[in-house]
């Protein structure tokens, strides 16, 4: 009973105390509940400038906006105006017709790689009136921007190259040649950028050919214009040629050799009346051909035409290759893709073809010619092609010396011959010993004809000199990085031209 009572008494004071902290939290609460209804006021303003803030934010993001689209805008008509007031053209990489005139045209151009808002390169802009006047077409283009391939301009035709955001590009392209490209890395004058220019651009003809040039200047470019000449061909018919190749500058002109060289064409060129005969070759896409299957692909073929003319000149074969290159002319199939075959070589080679080894093996002949090696033969091949080739050094030498002497003797006959009558003439008329007349020696055709193709060759040596001065050489360190190149005398940093597929259709 007293454990029960004294319970009671703890749990009384216990409500006791209880009861005096609610009222403290009550007497809390009341106080707390006029701050609370003081504040919420304040909140709801907060929130209302938290909004108004919010589209204050927009507004500013908003007018930023449009102040960069004005200046891009604004930047964008100025550098067109620029670009007009000199003949710029500008090139948009949308456009299929505009990308085909300025890489397979073969016209000449020389662009600047920039966006349409950037300004152009103050050289440029000094030197694009004298290019136009040299019939070399300025341009700019955005080559970062995509082709209708999805690639840009840099992947297509540059993508072996460092480019440099921050420092201009330049290229020129003619003839369907690969871009020769130019990125400038100081400044640089407006007379080398049109020296440049026009040495990249520059038209050629290929005389002389051999098989692998008619392959590359012909076969690889699908349009061209075969001169073929029994012998050293004329000079006054190449530099009609030469003219002629300015106006066409979408076909390679090559010429040839017929005594050396045999054409694989031979069918669509008729008899041989002994004379130049020209040929004009070009491959056709297959597409006015009907197709096999349906859904098959067309299959691309050669067509070509041989001019028949009694007399070679600059006039009639300039109006036959218009008639030719604009289709008026019917054209003939080809069964083959053309080529130039070297006899002699193909005779050397069948001759110089090693026998079958001894030993009772004889392996069938494969499909290229000659015999499969035995698994255990030692392979001597270099011993025969070391041998013949001291061979040919020695009889090549020997032969050299015996016209030295030749020349040698010739000529001290001559001034044996040439002393012995001055003397004659001084006797006879009191002239002075040693006096005379001067006799000019005779040279032979063959000579006269070894000085004519020593001469184109070294005019085509320094053509093909200055073409590399313009396009120079860029150079790899040891790493795989670039080296330490040094500018050139104007100015400038070269490199070389890119290898290109001739498609247009992957533009």
């Amino acid at each position: 009973l007293a454990a029960v009572v004294l319970a009671l008494v703890t749990l009384s004071s216990t409500e006791k105390v209880l009861e005096a902290e609610m009222k403290s939290l009550t007497a809390a609460s009341n106080a707390l509940i006029p701050a609370i209804e003081a504040l919420m006021p304040k909140t709801e303003d907060l929130a209302s400038n938290t909004a108004e803030l919010g589209k204050m934010w927009r507004l500013v993001r908003n007018q930023k906006e449009a102040v960069e689209m004005a200046y891009r805008e604004l930047s964008t008509n100025f550098s067109m105006t620029v670009r007009k007031s000199v003949n710029v053209a500008t090139i948009d990489p949308q456009e299929q017709t505009q990308l085909s005139s300025v890489f397979f045209s073969g016209e000449p151009h020389f662009v600047q790689c920039i966006s349409p808002s950037d300004p152009l390169h103050r050289a440029f802009i000094e030197a694009a009136p004298k290019l136009t006047k040299q019939g070399i077409t300025p341009a700019a283009l955005d080559c970062s921007a995509p082709l209708p391939s999805g690639k840009t301009t840099f992947d297509r035709f540059f993508s072996t190259k460092n480019i440099s955001s921050s420092e201009p590009f330049f290229f020129a392209v003619a003839n369907r040649d690969a871009p020769r490209t130019a990125q400038i890395k100081n400044p640089l004058s407006p007379e080398s950028l049109i020296k440049f220019a026009a040495l990249s651009t520059e038209s050629y003809v290929t005389a002389d050919a051999t098989p692998a040039e008619f392959k590359t200047h012909c076969v690889k470019k699908k349009l061209c214009a075969v001169f073929l000449y029994p012998g050293d061909f004329p000079k006054k018919d190449l530099k009609a040629i030469e003219e002629i190749n300015k106006k066409y500058r979408k076909l390679s002109f090559l010429t040839a050799n017929s005594k050396k060289l045999t054409p694989s064409f031979k069918d669509i060129m008729g008899p041989d009346t002994g004379g130049m005969s020209v040929v004009f070759l070009r491959q056709s896409d297959g597409t006015d051909r009907p197709l096999p299957t349906a859904g098959a692909k067309p299959v691309p073929y050669w067509e070509g035409k041989a001019w028949v003319g009694d007399k070679f000149t600059g006039d009639k074969i300039s109006a036959w290759i218009e008639d030719a290159v604009t289709g008026y002319l019917p054209l003939k199939s080809i069964k083959t893709t053309p080529q130039l075959i070297d006899l002699n070589a193909k005779a050397r080679e069948t001759s110089q073809r090693a026998p079958p080894p001894p030993g009772g093996f004889t392996p069938p002949p494969l499909e290229t010619g000659g015999y499969q090696k035995h698994p255990k033969e030692r392979d001597t091949s270099h011993y025969a092609e070391n041998l013949r080739y001291h061979t040919d050094r020695a009889a090549q030498e020997e032969e050299e010396r015996l016209q030295k002497e030749a020349r040698y003797a010739k000529r001290n006959q001559k001034k044996s011959s040439s002393s012995s009558s001055s003397k004659d003439k001084d006797q006879g008329t009191g002239k002075r010993e040693g006096g005379g007349f001067k006799t000019k020696a005779k040279v032979s055709k063959e000579e006269q004809a070894e000085a004519k193709r020593a001469a184109e060759r070294k005019r085509r040596e320094e053509m093909e000199k200055e073409k590399r001065k313009a396009d120079g050489i860029e150079f790899l360190g040891e790493d795989g990085g670039e080296g330490d190149q040094e500018p050139d005398a104007d100015g400038y940093y070269h490199y070389d031209a890119v290898e290109v597929d001739e498609d247009e259709q992957e533009l």
